[in-house]
């Protein structure tokens, strides 16, 4: 699927600047900065939770292997 760049970049320009709106921020922070926390902070709480429950629903495979009778 191809995108045109300039109507990318138009769409993230909008967004940000509405999503300082609707936060009522007294000022304005850079567009990189509202990026990362509306897209980034968020995923990285999913990867850590998807780590934690894939550590805790899988089996080890080194400690199966070490009970012998």
């Amino acid at each position: 699927m191809v995108l045109n760049s300039r109507l990318v970049e138009t769409t993230v320009n909008i967004s940000t600047d509405l999503w300082q709106y609707v936060a009522c921020n007294p000022e304005r922070l850079p567009r990189a900065t509202v990026l990362r926390f509306i897209f980034c902070i968020p995923l990285l709480q999913l990867r850590r939770l998807a780590s934690s429950l894939g550590s805790y629903l899988c089996f080890d495979s080194d400690r199966s292997n070490t009970h012998s009778d």
